[in-house]
């Protein structure tokens, strides 16, 4: 079945309204996606080392505590 003109003609505008998305808009998305992915690398990183010092501290709290502890049941004991 022949097409008619406008049919060829809005055939071809579609054409290049998806060339033009890939080209120009996945390309965009694509770039905004890497740059998320960075940005949630550093966030990472940063976000552990304040972790590992919060470890850090809540590891010295609870020697102390133990410490502390130890020496009033000793205390106790004597």
């Amino acid at each position: 079945m022949p097409r008619s003109k406008a049919e060829v003609v809005e055939i071809k505008d579609l054409a290049k309204e998806i060339e033009t998305v890939k080209d120009v808009h996945l390309v965009h998305i694509h770039d905004c996606i890497h740059r998320v992915e960075d940005e949630l690398k550093e966030n990472k990183k940063h976000f552990n080392t304040r972790i590992d010092k919060l470890d850090n501290r809540i590891f010295w709290v609870l020697g102390l505590t133990v410490t502390t502890l130890a020496g009033v049941i000793a205390n106790m004991v004597v």
